[in-house]
């Protein structure tokens, strides 16, 4: 599930974000936010250069955080890289393009009842939850009946429990072509 914070610099987005983040500390949360700088890593340093050689990313591992820098680029991009972190929810902040998104766009300069926002949310958050399967081809969601669902479901996990560490709450099959 995506929801987008809109609004004009110095217009309380961040703010929004923080107080419901909070209230969804429960959650998997992934914030994406825009930035006018044109890169963020610095010329010279190592993530720079791998990339610069040819890495498609480059990650640096902290004590307290992980880092990864991307050749790709674009909000597309960024929510395809999100959503293989298995989120219950993407937020996404600052961008010009979120009304491409079909999502829930919030405007941070009209809407400020963070308790209204919070519930509709959960509500979304559960109904997205509910679901078995979810296919993303290209990264757009492809929209399964229940019959469907189920069969991918019920067959997946069966072939899987044939195989040792296939069982599992959470499983991710991608398949390239």
């Amino acid at each position: 599930m995506i929801i987008a914070i809109k609004g004009e610099k110095k217009s309380g987005k961040t703010s929004l974000i923080e107080k419901l983040l909070k209230k969804l500390k429960d959650y998997k949360i992934i914030v994406i936010k825009s930035s006018e700088h044109e890169r963020i890593d610095e010329e010279g340093k190592d993530t720079f250069r791998y990339r610069e050689a040819g890495a498609t990313a480059s990650i640096i591992v902290a004590r307290n955080e992980i880092v990864l820098f991307s050749n790709e680029n674009g909000l597309g991009e960024a929510i395809n890289l999100a959503r293989k972190l298995m989120p219950d929810l993407i937020i996404v902040e600052g961008y010009e393009s979120v009304k491409k998104l079909n999502c829930r766009i919030i405007d941070a300069e009209k809407e400020i009842d963070i308790d209204k926002i919070y519930e509709e949310v959960i509500k979304e958050i559960k109904k997205y939850k509910e679901k078995k399967v979810v296919i993303f081809v290209d990264g757009k969601e492809l929209p399964l009946n229940n019959f469907v669902e189920e069969m991918f479901y019920k067959t997946t996990k069966a072939m899987l429990s044939c195989l040792r560490g296939g069982e599992g709450k959470e499983i991710e099959i991608m398949i390239r072509e």
